[in-house]
């Protein structure tokens, strides 16, 4: 048996969001966080993932016990203020977002609570209110170190194992999330700024490229001591030679939709950490600085 007294919320009814809604739809405390606008919004307009007509339900002033913050980086400031209505100083807070810095940029946000470090491997998009989304391959949180687990983190696991959502809690979950933004410095920028689909990546001169810049992303993990190893190189490597499906990454989406847009997190930020180590990273560079010429209109 699963406790349902815990009250889960999801802030950010995104592409990522609504896929955890979807997948834990059906326990009794779970709650799409929302002011009251997009509450009548969705009653207008409602959520769609993959085809099937979703009620939400939504609350825009309970306080949660555990809360997804699932939102773009470039909304995490404003999203830090509209959160503040359902936490309260026992209120446990899972920021899954793109990069590496969304633990500390939230744990400085909210310093009384408990923040958890968490990424998520699943190939989703929203475009207006329709979400595509594939099953969650594999929901990552806990603490930095998780060598003993802290109550009630075992009693979330237990929800998500019944719901039949693929889940870890690693012994170095700061780990996971390197390697999650590891894979996106590849996946995220080769396909937006060359507009490819998942599939499109299985070419094998992508393949290569990503490859290289997976190589080069290891060095720079070894000298921030993150403990990526040859092995977690090896697994991305693998997984994206399975690549088949059709869908394209966040960033491809809002690449070509202009506006705001996430890339300074990855090749912006992966250059950062190189040169303060003094490393040289040329494909990664070169990737970069290829979006950023298709972001401003110079490239393909």
């Amino acid at each position: 048996m699963i406790s349902t007294r815990y009250k889960i919320g999801i802030f950010g009814m995104g592409a990522v969001g609504s896929s955890i809604y979807d997948e834990l739809n059906g326990y009794p405390n779970l709650y799409a966080l929302l002011d009251e606008d997009r509450i009548n919004k969705y009653k207008k307009n409602p959520l769609y993932i993959n085809g099937k007509k979703v009620e939400l339900n939504s609350t825009s002033n309970k306080k949660m016990d555990f809360i997804f913050l699932c939102v773009k980086v470039y909304h995490l400031d404003k999203a830090l203020v509209d959160l503040k209505p359902f936490v309260d100083d026992h209120t446990i807070i899972l920021p899954i977002l793109n990069g590496i810095d969304a633990h500390d940029i939230v744990s400085k946000a909210y310093p009384h609570n408990w923040v958890l470090y968490g990424a998520i491997n699943v190939e989703s998009n929203k475009e207006g209110n329709n979400v595509k989304t594939s099953k969650i391959m594999n929901l990552q949180f806990g603490d930095k170190y998780n060598y003993h687990l802290r109550f009630p983190l075992i009693e979330y696991k237990k929800i998500f194992d019944h719901y039949k959502i693929v889940n870890h809690i690693y012994h170095n979950v700061n780990r996971r999330v390197w390697l999650k933004w590891m894979m996106n410095l590849a996946i995220n920028q080769i396909s937006a700024y060359g507009n490819y689909t998942y599939k499109d990546m299985s070419d094998p001169e992508i393949l290569d490229l990503m490859y290289h810049v997976f190589d080069e992303g290891y060095i720079v993990a070894q000298s921030y001591n993150i403990g990526v190893t040859r092995g977690d190189i090896d697994e991305l490597k693998y997984r994206c030679s399975l690549f088949e499906s059709d869908r394209v990454t966040s960033l491809t989406l809002d690449v070509n939709k202009g506006g705001l847009n996430e890339a300074a997190i990855f090749g912006g930020r992966m250059l950062e950490l190189a040169k303060a180590k003094n490393i040289d990273i040329p494909y990664n560079t070169m990737v970069y600085e290829r979006l950023l010429e298709r972001i401003n209109g110079k490239g393909h």
